[in-house]
């Protein structure tokens, strides 16, 4: 075997390795994520409040419209609590969302999970179900 040849093994070696890694990286992120209990957390509503920080949420209000997003940041899981010039902020690394929850910074790229919600018939409380 040739010294190129083995430059080219070792660099498609090293590749397929650190692609595995990535790649079970990600899905030991993932189960950890979809593990968190699912059940329904009652908080209190603010309609006039355009983000706010319910635990394990992010409840947003624009548009007339009410959404509920996953404030595990989709890059590791650390927990978004920051909202700064018109972005959510991830204080681990740096990842921002948009409020729709696409990403806008890396290093995460994937968008936060949309979470299931309805406000109750009085509109002083809000049901997540996540």
């Amino acid at each position: 075997m040739g010294t190129k040849s083995r430059r080219i093994f070792l660099k498609l070696a090293i590749a397929s390795m650190v692609s595995l890694l990535f790649i079970l990286w990600n899905k030991l992120t993932l189960t950890h994520l979809s593990l968190k209990e699912k059940k329904v957390n009652v908080f209190p509503f603010n309609k006039k409040k355009l983000v706010a920080f319910l635990n394990r949420f992010i409840v947003i209000n624009q548009n007339e419209k009410t959404t509920v997003l996953s404030a595990y940041c989709t890059h590791l899981g650390c927990t978004i609590n920051k909202f700064e010039n018109g972005k959510l902020i991830c204080p681990c690394h740096g990842s921002e969302y948009d409020l729709e929850g696409n990403p806008v910074k890396g290093p995460a790229y994937k968008n936060l999970e949309k979470i299931a919600a309805e406000i109750t018939d009085n509109g002083t409380n809000i049901k997540i179900r996540g």
